[in-house]
């Protein structure tokens, strides 16, 4: 018998004494959806309808631990709010659909948020394999996780104010092998991170033109986003905004920890890093590039022994290659770190047709502590090159002056020396984020015109075709 119910909110708190079930579909070969799980009224899942809403709103409430059996099919409602109580977990063993129907408004999003305040639900695990698309969902206080092999795309989604209760990560990506794709998604004050996967779980995965922004509530020793290397690993057009009161939370981490093989390309650009622990970290096995990234004022580790890297390379096994150029590295504890590391390349100009040509063209500007400047530390034996780049702290461009940005074997002789000169002229160009209008050429930072990036991207400088330069003030 279909069961609904039209009420206040005021009155809802008073229905809802049902304790936690189990419960289990038949595997029959139904597509459910919130509203024939209700109808139902065998599952645990009530319908409601606040009537005083400006647009009546449809919600269902869910106490229990229900599974989508195999064989049958989960089908997100469009324009519902899923209100789940205390430790409620909906998983999906067969199909699972949470794209928006065509017919849907985006007016009214669908929303997977808790029940009452204090309510800690653990939200929607999917186990079956198969192409996946979420789409426009909102998830408050409740996870989203996945096992079995996926290629899944997530779009314009909301991740905000996840509990750690399905995983430390509002978003977890929980089988080997699979593919993501998530653009255009904004992740905020997750108590832990917001997109992550276990130390021996290899992802694709692309993430794209999102947001984070103060994740990390807790203050726990998590990064924003804490990735496992995958043969393909692309982090681009980005903004990971920190919290200046969260002092163990960093930013960005790609990590091979377990000794995972494979192609292991990681791609990090046109990313804004600002406000964090420490920007990004780059840990053992892997062939990285990072460029075009603004990485400014990661400077919150209260103890500059522990963090503070704009970027960190740290590879005590010798086998990560990583290529940097045209980023813009400003007020943090350090610019770049170099703790170990097979092949880090900063700046290569000396030969513009070899293989391992870079032209550098990072700047750095204001990174150190206590009055010493450590714009780049080479803390490896190996011989780094990082030429072709601009060293804005020095008090002018001469390699002297230059010398003293830079900390490496000069200054202890059981360290690889850093090959700096030549470096790049001074363009005068300001790292300021903005958001661009219409505007036609896109320049890096430090004046280098990109191919490819679209004129929204923050971080970087955009010149009309009058050759106007526009630039606005950072956020």
């Amino acid at each position: 018998m279909k069961k609904f119910f039209v009420m206040s909110v005021i009155a809802l708190g008073m229905a809802l004494a049902a304790q936690a079930q189990e419960y289990k579909t038949p595997g029959d070969g139904t597509t459910w959806t919130l509203e024939k799980l209700a109808e139902a009224g065998t599952y645990g899942v009530e319908k409601y309808v606040d009537p005083s809403a400006f647009t009546p709103l449809t919600f269902y409430i869910f106490h229990g631990d229900l599974t989508i059996a195999e064989g049958d099919k989960f089908q997100m409602d469009a324009n519902a709010e899923l209100r789940m109580g205390d430790g409620a977990r909906i998983s999906i063993e067969g199909e699972a659909d949470f794209s928006k129907p065509a017919t849907s408004s985006m007016a009214v999003p669908t929303v997977v948020t808790r029940n009452e305040e204090t309510d800690e639900p653990i939200g929607i695990v999917v186990y079956s394999g198969g192409d996946i698309i979420v789409d426009g969902i909102v998830f408050e206080y409740a996870g989203l996780k996945f096992y079995g092999e996926h290629q899944v795309t997530i779009s314009h989604c909301t991740f905000r104010y996840h509990n750690a209760k399905s995983a430390s990560y509002a978003l977890s990506l929980g089988t080997a092998n699979s593919t993501y794709t998530v653009s255009n998604c904004t992740f905020e004050y997750a108590d832990r991170s917001a997109i992550g996967s276990g130390a021996n779980v290899p992802v694709n995965l692309t993430i794209e033109d999102c947001q984070f922004i103060k994740n990390g509530t807790s203050n726990g020793n998590y990064p924003q986003l804490n990735l496992t290397v995958g043969n393909n690993v692309t982090i681009r057009n980005c903004e990971i905004q920190g919290d200046p009161e969260h002092t163990m939370v960093g930013g960005l981490v790609v990590a091979n920890l377990v000794g995972i093989t494979g192609e292991l390309n990681t791609l990090i650009e046109n990313n804004n890093i600002y406000d964090n622990r420490f920007g990004l970290a780059l840990y053992v096995t892997q062939n990285a590039t990072v460029r075009n990234n603004t990485i400014k004022n990661n400077c919150y580790e209260v103890n500059p022994m522990n963090g503070g890297s704009g970027i960190n390379v740290y590879d005590p096994y010798y086998s990560q290659n990583t290529t940097i150029m045209g980023n813009w590295i400003e007020g943090n504890l350090w610019g770049i770190t170099v703790i170990g590391g097979k092949d880090i390349n900063i700046g290569k100009t000396e030969n513009t047709a070899a293989d391992d040509y870079n032209p550098g063209q990072n700047t750095f500007l204001n990174n150190g502590f206590d009055g010493n400047v450590y714009d780049l530390y080479n803390n490896s034996t190996n011989t780094v090159y990082a030429q072709g780049n601009i060293w804005k702290t020095a008090a002018e461009q001469t390699q002297e002056a230059i010398e003293d940005c830079i900390f490496h074997k000069n200054d202890d002789a059981s360290l690889g020396e850093v090959i700096f000169m030549p470096f790049a002229e001074d363009t005068g160009i300001e790292g300021m984020p903005y958001e661009s209008d219409g505007l036609e050429t896109v320049y890096s930072l430090n004046g280098m015109q990109l191919q490819g990036t679209t004129p929204t991207q923050k971080g970087i400088v955009v010149v009309k075709k009058d050759g106007q330069t526009r630039k606005v003030v950072k956020p």
